[in-house]
């Protein structure tokens, strides 16, 4: 059992017979009236972040969380396709389990990691940063850096991604997952 002190930002923790990954946690003592844990958190099931307080006495089970590498393999109506790398089992999870955001990352033969809960899998886990060829991209226009010196590309995914002037069709370009923002220019 956790108490308020062992939760901090990235732990799973079970909420309601529900498991939690610890976004930001943070701690404050009242006086007399003992400490209170201000968490915000993101149901690992359902994807929806919220925000609770919880006081000195409260004690929450650690989440029986475990990944394992898994391949992106394709997707089609039943959904998006993946395989574990160990024991060669197939997963398949729907839009709104991955959500929006994930997919825009996903390439056929993708790693990536599958998280279960109690032995069912319940999302995945993306590399922290993946490399995506850009399919459409605007020339840039001498002297068109009135602003920031930026255009939207859209990669082979169907992601648009905000990059810098110099990035063309056919580049590679890396982008953080975590944030979707551009990184850096992949030379070969």
């Amino acid at each position: 059992m956790l108490s308020i002190s062992d939760i901090k930002k990235g732990k799973i923790i079970v909420v309601d017979d529900t498991p939690y990954l610890v976004l930001f946690s943070q701690l404050a003592k009242k006086g007399r009236a003992g400490s209170v844990l201000t968490v915000k958190m993101r149901n690992l099931l359902t994807q929806n972040i919220q925000e609770r307080n919880f006081k000195q006495s409260d004690m929450f089970p650690e989440a029986d969380i475990a990944e394992s590498y898994a391949e992106y393999l394709y997707h089609d109506s039943e959904g998006y396709h993946f395989m574990d790398e160990r024991n060669f089992e197939q997963y398949a999870f729907d839009i709104e389990t991955l959500g929006e955001n994930i997919i825009g990352y996903l390439q056929e033969g993708a790693k990536v990691k599958i998280v279960t809960y109690n032995g069912d899998p319940i999302t995945i886990n993306l590399p922290p940063k993946v490399v995506l060829e850009v399919t459409e991209a605007v020339p840039a226009i001498k002297g068109n850096t009135v602003d920031a010196a930026v255009k939207v590309v859209k990669v082979e995914t169907g992601l648009e991604v905000k990059v810098p002037m110099f990035i063309n069709q056919g580049d590679k370009i890396r982008i953080n997952t975590e944030t979707g923002i551009y990184e850096e220019k992949v030379t070969n």
